[in-house]
């Protein structure tokens, strides 16, 4: 090989120098970046799951999200129908009980008006029974003797006079 220009204590040297090289870049470079790229592998994989597992989260957020807006608004129909039938329930209490007022009072207002009518013709009655005797007397020319006996006549023939007009 010295034909070659192989010597050979030199190339012995070499091979030796490079693999020693070779095990300490395999044990201090070649180890470490492989080791790294694997954590780096696992890393991704991981940050894929947890992205995968945020996205799913996301969906089912946002169906809940959904459902509830859902929820908030079917109850919100419901809060406004009662509303609305509450509102109705009201105005028809109010209704029958101002009727029922105003009935009460016409009630009320024809009693006294039957009350004055009576009255008035109580009073009416009063009158002419009183005209009746002091025309009497001036016919006569001298008081009636027994007063109270005269009212009282003149108080029937009123009444059933007042009875049969009707």
């Amino acid at each position: 090989m010295d034909a070659l220009g192989i010597e050979w204590p030199l190339f012995l040297s070499q091979l030796v120098n490079f693999l020693i090289l070779i095990v300490l870049l395999r044990m201090f470079l070649y180890q470490p970046i492989l080791n790294m790229l694997a954590a780096r592998k696992e890393r991704i994989v991981q940050s894929m799951k947890d992205a995968e597992r945020v996205s799913a989260a996301a969906r089912e957020a946002e169906a809940d999200k959904a459902k509830v807006l859902d929820e908030a608004r079917r109850e919100g129909q419901e809060i406004r129908a009662q509303a609305t039938r509450d509102a109705e329930k009201i105005a028809q209490d109010v209704r029958s009980r101002a009727e029922q007022e105003a009935t009460e009072i016409r009630m009320k207002a024809q009693a006294d008006a039957q009350k004055q009518v009576e009255l008035a013709l109580a009073d009416a009655n009063k009158q002419i029974a009183d005209l009746a005797i002091m025309a009497t007397e001036k016919l006569l020319g001298r008081e009636l003797a027994n007063k109270a006996e005269q009212q009282r006549f003149v108080a029937e023939f009123l009444s059933e006079a007042g009875s049969k007009g009707k």
